[in-house]
């Protein structure tokens, strides 16, 4: 059976960490799309075709496949008109029966094994999962465990289930007709399963396990998190650990890292090669520190990804993602939480989104430098490559490019 992989489309949304497509973010020492293809493999998948956009990114790491043991084809989609379009354009290649998911399905060994559970007496089966906001998902009017249509984002109140599409699919051949026959649109995917449900018998498998979407950047800490949970903790070569730091619970460690004194990890964590956990540091609530980054002495950072060669001295990162090589400095903190403990509000293309989290701190783009004593408001985005100045609290959204501080009046006095 083959694999049908969407990581094409630009990712607007997911500013200010859509330089590359949002499956090649790295997360635990990898691409989130290796997740999901090393997945695949585990539940016996090992014929995959990735439609992607035209750059070569996903080409040039992966290749054929051949040295993770899968076998890869691309798809090249020029521009992103809807998952629709982006299925036709592999039909040429697919041979039979496929599943069609996302780059951002990083436990779809767990995932396609329910999806297969439900084949039985079915041409198709769809997996859903209950979320608390419906109406932003496609969802499925189910009739005695059966899919008879499919309503892409409902009106609030108005939803025929409280089942969503969780974005992997197991469907034939002769779905791809009756895809072809719809009017090319960014739902003309949602419009042809409507259409294919009413006519062919299609079954629901509903899935708990947490299913990861990554549409906006803070999506990144709820995918770390899944990928969290199923790691490993074993220990890399060259480690270096002073006898006073404490590592407590589920802990990765990658090559050549250096824990110093006094510091204390808290798993589940993941600290890639290279990295520097300084004096007294704290780490806890699932972090994860890519390679070749610096944390500092009396650094606390918790739920956090802080990506490549990033560094930082001390100070607190609370739910908070730090692009490749920022430079922070000391005594930088984030607010993570609302002073009324409501639901962090992010700006996002002009738009305020509801993040629907109570904790959400700072998502940095790569570059950015912080000066000293400087913190951040919940749900600020810093575009990357921003100078934010000693002692400023950011308050708003922070442009790429550019130069945000606070001004200072000196005053001198003389006795």
């Amino acid at each position: 059976m083959q694999a049908i992989i969407l990581a094409a489309g630009k990712s607007n949304r997911f500013y200010p960490f859509n330089g590359v497509h949002k499956s090649m973010v790295y997360l635990l020492g990898q691409p989130i799309l290796a997740h999901t293809i090393d997945g695949l493999k585990s539940a016996g998948i090992k014929d995959i075709i990735i439609v992607v956009q035209d750059n070569r990114t996903v080409e040039n790491y992966f290749g054929n496949g051949k040295k993770r043991g899968v076998n890869i084809n691309y798809v090249w989609q020029k521009e992103p008109t809807g998952m629709g379009d982006a299925l036709l354009l592999a039909k040429n290649k697919i041979a039979g029966k496929f599943i069609l998911l996302g780059g951002n399905h990083v436990n779809s060994h767990i995932l396609v094994t329910e999806l297969l559970a439900g084949r039985k007496n079915a041409d198709a089966v769809l997996l859903v999962n209950q979320r608390a906001n419906t109406w932003d998902y496609g969802v499925v009017n189910l009739e005695d465990g059966q899919v008879a249509g499919v309503v892409e984002k409902p009106k609030k109140g108005q939803e025929p289930s409280k089942f969503c599409l969780a974005s992997i699919y197991l469907l034939p051949l002769n779905f791809l007709p009756v895809l072809d026959q719809t009017k090319t649109h960014q739902y003309s995917f949602e419009e042809a399963l409507n259409h294919f449900a009413k006519t062919t018998k299609v079954a629901a498998v509903k899935t708990k396990e947490e299913i990861a979407t990554l549409k906006y950047p803070w999506d990144l800490l709820t995918v770390k998190n899944i990928l969290i949970k199923q790691m490993q903790d074993p220990r890399g070569k060259n480690v270096k650990i002073a006898k006073s730091a404490e590592i407590i619970g589920p802990v990765f460690i990658g090559n050549n890292v250096k824990i110093m004194e006094g510091a204390r990890i808290k798993g589940p964590c993941y600290i890639g090669d290279n990295v520097t956990v300084g004096n007294n540091a704290l780490l806890r609530g699932g972090v994860d520190i890519e390679e070749n980054a610096t944390v500092g002495s009396y650094m606390e950072v918790k739920n956090s990804l802080i990506m490549q060669g990033a560094t930082t001295h001390g100070g607190f990162i609370g739910d908070s993602i730090i692009g490749q090589n920022c430079k922070i400095g000391t005594q930088f903190s984030t607010a993570n939480v609302r002073i009324d403990r409501k639901t962090v509000k992010v700006v996002v293309k002009g738009e305020t989104v509801d993040s629907m989290g109570k904790f959400l701190g700072v998502m940095m783009g790569d570059g950015v430098k912080v000066g000293l004593k400087s913190s951040t408001m919940p749900g600020v985005i810093i575009g990357s490559n921003a100078v934010i100045g000693p002692a400023t609290t950011v308050l708003q959204n922070v442009p790429e490019n550019s130069h945000y501080y606070t001004k200072f009046q000196e005053v001198v006095i003389k006795k």
